[in-house]
Formats: structure tokens, C-alpha cells, sequence
């Protein structure tokens, strides 16, 4: 048997000490700011925005898994574009930890938990192939676009313009990392 069929054999170990469970606490304090919302508006938004802020770590390590992963026909181009989407994500994760703490808030920003939080489906991590690869972020980031314009109007709801901008940017950002991976798998027919 090859060493690569030993590893994919292994078990995982998702009860092991440190996983996320009883120990991974998330913290739910609000610091005095003199930010013009109320406490209620403000416990609303970092709420939400920690959700949004797991989603982005969880895309993040998502991006990077295939980054490091892809084989095949176009290998050096696709390790490069993944390592850019990655990269765009790992500055939406600081903008949004910087947004919840300007509110107040206290950014759970932990891997555990970004695991606990976060609302995006499992990456495929069988995907070794670059157009495989390719439809797993695509998927990934299409459900990250919809998530952000959720948090966006929820902001608007809430009554913080501010924050609503901010999650419109987002959605600009991801949708252009959409288009660029999306344009690898066109044929030229329209959809």
C-alpha cells in the first residue's frame, strides 16, 4: 500500500482534547464606546458579525486547503489564484474582528471558534483535480456571498448604514474572486 492511501486511511480525531466542544468558549461582552447605537443595536450586530467573522476564517483555511492541494493541468496559475482568493478573505477576517471590536464587541476569532460558528458547508477535500478545486470555492464562496448579503440586511435592519456598507464591499470583493474562478470553467456558452 503507498504511503498517500496509509494517510487517507486515518481516521479523524474530532473528540480529541482542544477540539471544539465544552472547552471553546465564545464571549459575549459588550465594552462602553461611545459609538451611536444602543447596547441592544450593538449585542445584535456583534452577534451577527461573528458569524460572518467564522465564515470568513472558515473560507480562508478553505481557499488555502486548495492552494495547497490542487494537482494537475494548470497547477502553478490555480495555486496562485487560490493563494490571491485566500489572501482577499484573510483581510475580510481582520476588517470584520476590527468592525465588532469599533462596535464594542469582542471578536471570537479563534480556528476553534471559527469551527463552532461558522455556517459554511465542509470543503470537498477529496478534490485534488484543478477544475474540482475550482467548483468546491466556487460553491464555497457563492454561499459566503449569500451570507454576507444576509448580515448586510440585517445590518440595514438593525439601523447601522455604516455596517451595511461595509458588508456591500464584501460582496463586491467575493463576487470578483467568483468571477475569476468561474471564467476557468467557461466554455464560451452562456449559462
Amino acid at each position: 500500500m503507498a504511503k498517500s492511501e496509509k494517510l487517507s486511511e486515518m481516521p479523524a480525531r474530532s473528540s480529541k482534547k482542544g477540539a471544539p466542544g465544552q472547552e471553546t468558549k465564545m464571549i459575549r461582552k459588550l465594552y462602553k464606546n461611545r459609538v451611536n447605537l444602543s447596547d441592544e443595536q450593538k449585542n445584535q450586530l456583534v452577534e451577527m458579525l461573528n458569524v460572518r467573522l467564522a465564515e470568513a476564517a472558515d473560507a480562508y483555511s478553505q481557499a488555502k486547503f486548495a492552494h495547497w492541494n490542487v494537482k494537475g493541468l494548470n497547477f502553478y496559475q490555480l495555486h496562485l489564484l487560490f493563494d490571491k482568493i485566500a489572501e482577499d478573505l484573510e483581510g475580510q477576517i481582520d476588517e470584520i474582528a476590527e468592525r465588532i471590536t469599533a462596535i464594542g464587541g469582542v471578536a471570537n476569532g479563534t480556528i476553534r471558534q471559527a469551527a463552532m460558528g461558522s455556517g459554511l458547508p465542509e470543503y470537498k477535500v477529496d478534490a485534488v483535480s484543478g477544475p474540482d478545486h475550482l467548483r468546491a470555492l466556487i460553491n464555497m464562496l457563492a454561499d459566503y456571498s449569500v451570507a454576507l448579503r444576509e448580515a448586510g440586511e440585517k445590518a440595514a435592519d438593525i439601523g447601522d448604514d455604516p455596517t451595511h456598507d461595509f458588508f456591500n464591499q464584501m460582496i463586491i470583493d467575493v463576487e470578483q474572486d467568483m468571477y475569476f474562478l468561474e471564467s476557468h470553467l467557461e466554455s464560451g456558452e452562456s449559462q
